[in-house]
């Protein structure tokens, strides 16, 4: 490969993949388990995933926002699996752009709520301590 050619390699790179080059497997890892330990028999390990100060938000049915505070978000899930036969989420398209110990994560979603799937967009913002990484804000809303 000559050096115009490697050049071009590394230009590609560095533009094509730069949320690649800047995830840690911490970071990926705490994505996963987002969907992954959502599950009414892994929900208190799940509950782990957030932060004390965290706060969610959503546009809702009557074009306002609602707010929550992790407390009040965590009472909604619980209550969620409790009357649920079934419930989870899945991501798709998920896109991670890590800034040092900051991140933010963007993704379509599929709620899945007794058999009844749910489409929608959320980011996610995560931050990283001396611990690891912890989910510091939800924002979401369900396509039309």
């Amino acid at each position: 490969m000559g050096n115009g050619q490697f050049s071009i390699a590394v230009l590609a790179l560095l533009f094509v993949a730069p949320e690649l080059r800047a995830q840690d497997s911490a970071l990926v890892a705490i994505v996963r388990d987002y969907t992954g330990l959502y599950t009414r028999e892994t929900f208190e390990q799940w509950t782990r995933l957030f932060s004390p100060g965290f706060t969610s938000a959503n546009s809702n049915p009557t074009g306002g926002i609602t707010t929550r505070t992790l407390t009040q978000f965590l009472d909604a899930q619980r209550q969620g699996f409790l009357r649920a036969k079934e419930m989870s989420e899945t991501l798709e398209n998920v896109r991670i752009e890590q800034r040092g110990r900051l991140a933010s994560i963007w993704s379509d979603f599929t709620f899945h709520y007794d058999g009844t799937p749910s489409k929608g967009k959320l980011v996610l913002l995560a931050i990283s301590d001396s611990v690891g990484w912890k989910f510091q804000s939800l924002m979401f809303s369900y396509d039309k």
